[in-house]
């Protein structure tokens, strides 16, 4: 029942938001985007000068006139609810997330949309060349294959030897579990997630570990085991924190409580991860024959990569195993 006062269009909106979220195949990522832009929407009609009659019902909001409305408020930084640094402006990228999430939102309504014209990305950066990379993977390795060798770069070692392998976003490196590994770490299955307005189900691929990767594995595994143990009881992540963090949240004393190592590896600190690593290699390398500084995201080395899977059989594939207690024995 529509609150009196209140547009009839808000609670349609609601009602869609909630379908989309609640749907298999809504990641936790794309669940913020869209509460992200019905947010942005709310803020939009009671702006000044915005199509009144969007107000009537989804439909109608959903139309050419509003709908371009909202992106030029967007694009402008105008629907902001708190400061950034920098121009307020919204890049290209975002304005394809805002209108990816719109025809999500749509479908979840049942109603038509007349959305605006997608705006260009700019060309992919290039991505890092063979020896880049080698390099790169003899830098960690030289680091980590070594007693006392600092936890962070144990994690990475392995972490980057996944990637490439196995060519793995952000997000699928940090939905990895240790079942996720054959008991030998000959194997790796991997879950791709489809992005942008792909509306495809997840495709699961199974890819071959090379014998750095599995080397680099079994070091981490070993470590893993010291970090998770006050969180024995629920840590099946393959990659964990290897410090303390803040939780965000304030005990009686107003004192920022911390969760212990061991936690989960989230995208962003798998991206802040690698980029402390880049910062330190390309300072250690400068100078070196042939050493182009890296980039600072992990996206322009899993591009570089041409992963390929292994065939799906009739059989099953190997049966995966405990392999974060195998590994110290694996051969």
């Amino acid at each position: 029942m529509t609150t009196a006062g209140r547009p009839p269009v808000l609670d349609q909106l609601d009602r869609a938001l909630q379908r989309a979220l609640a749907r298999d195949e809504t990641s936790p990522a794309r669940a913020r985007q869209l509460r992200w832009v019905a947010g942005e929407l709310r803020r939009a009609l009671d702006t000044d000068g915005f199509p009144e009659q969007a107000r009537d019902s989804l439909t109608d909001l959903f139309k050419a006139g509003p709908l371009t409305a909202y992106i030029t408020l967007a694009s402008r930084g105008d629907l902001r609810t708190r400061a950034a640094p920098g121009s307020p402006a919204s890049t290209n990228a975002s304005i394809r997330i805002r209108l990816d999430c719109l025809d999500i939102l749509a479908r979840a309504g049942t109603v038509p949309i007349e959305a605006p014209e997608r705006p260009a990305l700019p060309e992919p950066k290039t991505p890092v060349g063979p020896r880049q990379r080698s390099l790169l993977h003899g830098w960690l390795e030289a680091g980590a294959d070594r007693p006392g060798a600092d936890p962070g770069r144990v994690r990475l070692f392995a972490l980057i030897g996944v990637v490439l392998d196995t060519g793995a976003r952000a997000g699928e490196l940090c939905a990895l579990r240790t079942r996720d590994l054959t008991a030998d770490l000959a194997t790796v299955t991997i879950v791709r997630k489809p992005q942008a307005r792909s509306i495809a189900p997840p495709v699961t691929e199974h890819h071959h570990l090379t014998a750095p990767t599995r080397i680099a594995l079994r070091q981490w595994l070993t470590v893993r085991d010291d970090l998770i143990r006050e969180v024995q009881g629920t840590a099946n992540a393959l990659w964990v924190s290897v410090r303390g963090n803040h939780a965000g949240i304030l005990d009686a004393a107003g004192q920022a409580q911390l969760r212990p190592a061991g936690m989960p590896l989230m995208p962003r600190g798998l991206a802040r991860a690698y980029t402390r690593t880049v910062v330190q290699v390309n300072a250690d390398m400068l100078g070196q024959p042939g050493w182009e500084p890296l980039p600072y995201r992990l996206e322009q080395l899993r591009r570089a990569i041409d992963p390929h899977p292994e065939p799906e059989t009739e059989t099953a594939p190997p049966p995966t195993g405990k392999a974060r207690k195998t590994a110290k024995t694996a051969p």
